[in-house]
C-alpha cells in the first residue's frame, strides 16, 4: 500500500466530497488504487465508508444552507422545493380513484385436489373446529 498519509488525505477528501472519483483525484491516486485498498484492508474499507457517510452529511448541510439562503432572498423555487420536501401539507400527492369489482370464481377440480393435498401436509390446521 501507498504511504499512510496518502490514505489519510484520501479519507479527509471523502469527508468533504463523498464521490470516490473526485476524492481520489484530489488525493492524487487512481480509483483502482482506492478499490484495491478497500478490497485488501477491511479497516481502511470501514474508515472509507464512514468518511463517505460523513461527506454526504456535510454536502447535505451545505445544500440546506444554500436553500435557506435562497429562501431568505425570496427565491420562490427554493421555497417551493423546501416546502415540497419537508412539509406534508405541501408534498406532492397522488389521488387514486376507480371502482374495484371482486367476483368469486369457483375453483377447478384440479385446484381443489391441490388444496386438499396441501391441507394434509401442512402443519397449519385449516377448517378445524376449536
Amino acid at each position: 500500500m501507498k504511504n499512510p498519509s496518502v490514505r489519510e488525505d484520501l479519507l479527509h477528501h471523502l469527508t468533504k466530497s463523498p464521490t470516490i472519483e473526485m476524492a481520489c483525484t484530489m488525493a492524487g491516486i487512481d480509483r483502482k488504487t482506492y478499490y484495491n485498498w478497500v478490497k485488501k484492508n477491511k479497516e481502511f474499507a470501514k474508515k472509507a465508508e464512514e468518511a463517505i457517510q460523513q461527506g454526504r452529511m456535510y454536502i447535505s448541510d451545505v445544500s440546506e444552507s444554500v436553500i435557506f439562503s435562497l429562501i431568505s432572498e425570496k427565491d420562490l423555487n427554493a421555497a417551493r422545493f423546501y416546502l415540497t420536501h419537508n412539509n406534508p401539507r405541501y408534498s406532492n400527492k397522488l389521488e387514486l380513484s376507480g371502482k374495484v369489482d371482486v367476483r368469486d370464481k369457483e375453483l377447478t377440480k384440479e385446484q381443489v385436489k391441490i388444496i386438499k393435498k396441501l391441507e394434509k401436509i401442512s402443519p397449519l390446521k385449516i377448517n378445524e373446529k376449536e
